[in-house]
Formats: structure tokens, C-alpha cells, sequence
């Protein structure tokens, strides 16, 4: 009888304790990582075709128009991982996870292109961002450029969307 009590009773407690504490997150951060330096393996990716990456999502950005110009993740039950969509990258297959699947994550493609190489006057060639992991690819974080009018745009604001919560990835493509 008492092993009963004592077992229902830690039970309830795990179960109280689970529903009161805060979700968890999904495993990662937004600080930059290098893959083979700062963890994980080494992509063996070329740095140009990292380079080809950011200007084909600068390209998306400056072509589309609207809600287009952004690159858009759903709230969902899980961490979702998604590929880009650059095309002919070579040796480099593009991903974005949301990191915080409990928001509407929305951020312009310009920005994505800005976590790779810093942007095209860059005065460290990229160096801060993943065009830094050079062959290695990595992953980091995607700050937005709020300053940017589009994320005041009545679309922007109405459609509930928030510019966090992305982290973009570069690995190795699979073999075609």
C-alpha cells in the first residue's frame, strides 16, 4: 500500500512538474558554428559555392516581390528543417530550422544571404559569418535587418510573423 502511494505520488509530481515547466527548446542556439572546429563534422564544401548561396537569396529578394521576398516557417509541433530553395549550389545544400517553433518565424531572403557572407560590402569578406567556416560550413543564427521598411509593412505586421527564430545551415550536398 505504501509503495502505491509513494509511486502515484511521483507520479503526479513528474506530471505536475512537466506541464508547469517551460517547453524546451529545439537543441540549438543561434551562435555561429563551424563544423569540424566548433563541433560536428567537417562539410568539405567549396567556398564559392557558399558564395553562389548568398547571392542566389539576394537574387530571390531583389526578383519577388511582397510576402516573397520573405522566407517563411510555419508555428508547428516540431523543429522543423527545411532546404532553401538555391538551386544548382554545387557542393552546398542550404537549410533553415526554426529554432522556436512556437512563433511564426518570417525573415527577408536578404537577411538569410547576410548570415553567409555579411553582405556584399562586407568589410571583413564574410569573416563573422558562415563564409568565415570556409570548407567546413556551419550554422548560425539569422538576425534580421529590422530596420528594413518591408518588416513594417501592414502584410508584415498583420500577418503575425516574428524575424527570430531561424537558424540557417550549410552542408554538404548529397551525391547526385
Amino acid at each position: 500500500m505504501l509503495f502505491h502511494t509513494i509511486t502515484s505520488f511521483a507520479l503526479l509530481s513528474l506530471t505536475t512538474a512537466s506541464a508547469i515547466a517551460p517547453r524546451a527548446g529545439c537543441g540549438e542556439g543561434t551562435q555561429k558554428i563551424c563544423y569540424g572546429v566548433d563541433g560536428g563534422t567537417s562539410q568539405n564544401i567549396d567556398p564559392e559555392d557558399v558564395q553562389y548561396v548568398a547571392e542566389y537569396l539576394r537574387s530571390l529578394s531583389a526578383e519577388n516581390e511582397g510576402k516573397n521576398k520573405f522566407w517563411t516557417m510555419p508555428k508547428s509541433i516540431d523543429c522543423a528543417e527545411w532546404s532553401l530553395p538555391v538551386f544548382n549550389a554545387g557542393t552546398v545544400l542550404a537549410l533553415v530550422k526554426h529554432i522556436d517553433n512556437r512563433v511564426l518565424s518570417s525573415v527577408l531572403f536578404e537577411d538569410l544571404a547576410m548570415a553567409i557572407d555579411g553582405g556584399k560590402n562586407a568589410a571583413d569578406k564574410g569573416k563573422n559569418e558562415l563564409l568565415g567556416c570556409g570548407r567546413n560550413g556551419g550554422q548560425v543564427g539569422v538576425t534580421a535587418n529590422t530596420s528594413n521598411p518591408l518588416y513594417n509593412s501592414a502584410d508584415y505586421k498583420s500577418s503575425g510573423a516574428k524575424p527570430t527564430g531561424l537558424v540557417i545551415k550549410l552542408v554538404k550536398a548529397p551525391a547526385t
